[in-house]
C-alpha cells in the first residue's frame, strides 16, 4: 500500500490497538471457570494472575495468545505498508500494548502489558530486547517482585535504545518507542510498586522457586 509514513504510523496504531483489545486471559478464564479474568484472583487479565489461579497450562495459553497478537499486528502492518515497515511494525506493536492495557470494551481497564511489551521490543530490536527481558527476569529473581522486573525491562531497553541512537545505529523514533513503553509500564505497575515498597505485595512465585533452585535463600 502506497502511503506516507505518517499515515502508515496512524493506521498501524489503530490496527495494533484493535489487536490489543483481545485479552487472551479473559478468554481462558471464561473457558475454564465461566468467570471473567477480572473476577479471577487479583483481577489482572495477564499470565501471572491466570497462572497463579488456574495453573501452568492456562498461563502458557495466555502467554502464547498475548505474544501472537503482537506478532500478528506487527506482521500485518509491515505487510500493508512495505514503504514504512519499521515504523509500521513498531507502531502496531506499541499500540497492541495500549489496547491490552486500556481496552475500550472494558472501560479502558485492562492488563499490565508485560508480555506484549517484551514481544514488542524483541520484534523491534531482537538483541537489545532479549537482553532487556533477561535483565528484568534477573531483577524479579533478586527482588522477588514482578513489578520491579517489569519496569526494569523497559528501563534497560530505553537505555539501550538511547545508546543505539547516539552511536547512529538507529533513529530517534526508536527512542520515542522505548520511552512510551517505559511510561506505560510505570503507569501499569505504579500501585504494585507502592505495595512492594510497603511490604503488602504478593511475592512472585517464579522468584521463590528459582531462588530455591539456585540456593539463593540461604
Amino acid at each position: 500500500m502506497d502511503t506516507t509514513p505518517l499515515a502508515a504510523a496512524l493506521a498501524s496504531l489503530l490496527v495494533g490497538y484493535a489487536f490489543g483489545n483481545f485479552l487472551t486471559a479473559d478468554v481462558v478464564a471464561r473457558a475454564l471457570t465461566r468467570k471473567s479474568a477480572f473476577q479471577t484472583g487479583v483481577g489482572n487479565p495477564g499470565m501471572a494472575n491466570i497462572g497463579h489461579e488456574l495453573g501452568k497450562g492456562a498461563a502458557l495459553v495466555v502467554l502464547a495468545g498475548d505474544i501472537l497478537k503482537v506478532v500478528a499486528a506487527w506482521v500485518l502492518c509491515r505487510t500493508l505498508f512495505p514503504g514504512s515497515t519499521e515504523l509500521a511494525g513498531n507502531a502496531a506493536a506499541l499500540a497492541t500494548t495500549l489496547g491490552h492495557n486500556f481496552p475500550v470494551w472494558h472501560r479502558f481497564r485492562g492488563g499490565k502489558g508485560v508480555t506484549t511489551t517484551c514481544s514488542a521490543i524483541i520484534l523491534a530490536t531482537p538483541a537489545i530486547g532479549i537482553t532487556s527481558c533477561l535483565f528484568g527476569l534477573a531483577v524479579v529473581i533478586i527482588s522477588g517482585y514482578l513489578c520491579y522486573g517489569a519496569v526494569a525491562i523497559t528501563l534497560a531497553y530505553l537505555v539501550g535504545s538511547i545508546f543505539l541512537a547516539v552511536v547512529g545505529v538507529t533513529s530517534p523514533p526508536l527512542v520515542a518507542f522505548a520511552l512510551v513503553l517505559c511510561a506505560l509500564m510505570f503507569v501499569a505497575h505504579w500501585s504494585a510498586i507502592q505495595a512492594a515498597r510497603n511490604g503488602t505485595a504478593r511475592r512472585a512465585s517464579i522468584s521463590t522457586k528459582l531462588r530455591e533452585r539456585l540456593d539463593l535463600n540461604g
